[in-house]
């Protein structure tokens, strides 16, 4: 059995770059970085493969937008 490793959502907000009310507001429109969990009321986890998988994902967008300007 592989333990998955996870990421709290506040650590999760600052390497992405927004505020993890940004972050709520995502998961309560489907966006952002997949497979979160609350854990507690106050904790929210992300697994670490969605969130660099989300993190690839932007900049691959960001790069192609530079490209077209």
């Amino acid at each position: 059995m592989r333990i998955e490793e996870r990421i709290p959502a506040r650590d999760v907000a600052r390497m992405i770059g927004v505020k993890t009310a940004t972050l709520a507001k995502w998961r309560r429109f489907g966006k952002g970085p997949g497979g979160w969990r609350r854990m507690s009321p106050t904790l929210v986890t992300y697994p670490a493969v969605e969130v660099e998988q989300f993190i690839a994902t932007r900049r691959g967008q960001r790069m192609e937008s530079s490209h077209t300007e």
